[in-house]
């Protein structure tokens, strides 16, 4: 799925470090940076 650069982010939601669910959504209104970094060792 392409995104074009300023466009708005599709809704997800993920486990967060401690295991509670996060959803973009509850982040509305609010500047927000996010980042994806595969696990340790996965060689990719």
């Amino acid at each position: 799925m392409a995104i074009q650069t300023g466009s708005t982010a599709p809704d997800f939601t993920l486990p967060s470090h401690t295991d509670q669910k996060v959803s973009l959504a509850s982040f509305r209104g609010r500047p927000v940076v996010v980042t994806f970094m595969p696990f340790a060792f996965t060689g990719g």
